[in-house]
């Protein structure tokens, strides 16, 4: 992929990479991120990505990659709430009027893209169960992106017929995950293998697996931090617990495990393995010389 003219961290280009597998892209992908800027210049660069005739995609240098990049082509639409609505939302007339904008074919590139803001906030129940019958039944060479801070908000309805990615490591995860990012930071130090195993068994939830793991990893640099005499911006117990027992290498080396192990659910591995797996490489990183 050539990300050239903008300025993603390697966490985001990895996902993007791994996102247009076999260059192609889902038709439906959900942006999570707390900058709302972040999540629209990557909604920007995959729209660029969809339009753009050239082998290298996005190229940035045919007419449609510039007309997305200066989000102004005619078949890449910035959704925007009605101008009636006095809550700013996506009410259900113009969800309806979208799908049949959805079915005309588009004016100058082979695709058309409907890009939503803040739909963690602007899309009302209602509303997105109107929109799900467009998802389930999308138009050929139709792609939607859902911008948004957190995707709970969204149905799971919704979210189980889309991709969904974060933006570097501007998201943060839930409580509920954190803990059992937190369980797993002491079940590492634990002197029983079977604590570790039972804290890795919550990344069987679906719904937490991303999460956990980003509160794994950033447990991780918290503890680096205290070693180098910073402060710890997620838990500062867990961190101190990790930095009395690891060294910077060793905590490198886990964060990297766990990094690994983020791109291996993304390749739908048997999850049964996967925890085996991280159970057996975190403990060899910790006795490691």
């Amino acid at each position: 992929m050539n990300f050239d003219g903008f300025n993603f961290d390697s966490d985001t280009r990895r996902t993007l990479s791994l996102l247009v597998s076999a260059n192609r892209l889902p038709h439906a992908v959900i942006i999570e991120s707390r900058s709302a800027q972040k999540a629209l210049e990557v909604a920007t660069y995959l729209s660029a990505f969809a339009v753009c005739g050239s082998g290298e995609k996005p190229c940035g240098a045919c007419k449609q990659c510039k007309n997305a990049f200066a989000r102004a082509h005619c078949d890449i639409q910035y959704v925007k709430p009605d101008s009636k609505s006095k809550t700013g939302i996506y009410n259900i007339d113009q969800i309806r009027a979208l799908a049949g904008d959805a079915q005309i074919r588009p004016n100058d590139a082979d695709c058309k893209v409907y890009i939503f803001e803040e739909a963690d906030k602007r899309f009302p129940e209602v509303s997105q169960n109107a929109f799900l019958k467009l998802l389930e039944e999308p138009p050929q060479r139709i792609y939607f992106f859902l911008l948004c801070q957190s995707a709970k908000a969204l149905l799971g309805t919704i979210r189980s017929r889309c991709t969904v990615i974060r933006t570097g490591g501007d998201a943060l995860p839930s409580e509920d995950a954190l803990e059992s990012a937190k369980a797993i930071a002491r079940g590492i130090l634990s002197s029983r293998e079977y604590e570790l195993l039972r804290a890795l068994n919550d990344l069987t939830d679906k719904e937490k697996q991303a999460d956990i793991l980003l509160g794994v990893k950033l447990l991780l640099r918290d503890a680096l931090a205290v070693l180098s005499g910073g402060d710890a911006l997620t838990d500062s117990e867990t961190a101190r617990l990790l930095a009395a027992r690891l060294t910077r290498a060793k905590l490198i080396g886990m964060i990297e495990l766990t990094d690994s192990s983020d791109y291996k659910l993304k390749q739908n591995i048997n999850i049964n393995l996967l925890t085996t797996w991280l159970c057996g490489e975190y403990r060899r990183i910790l006795w490691q010389r």
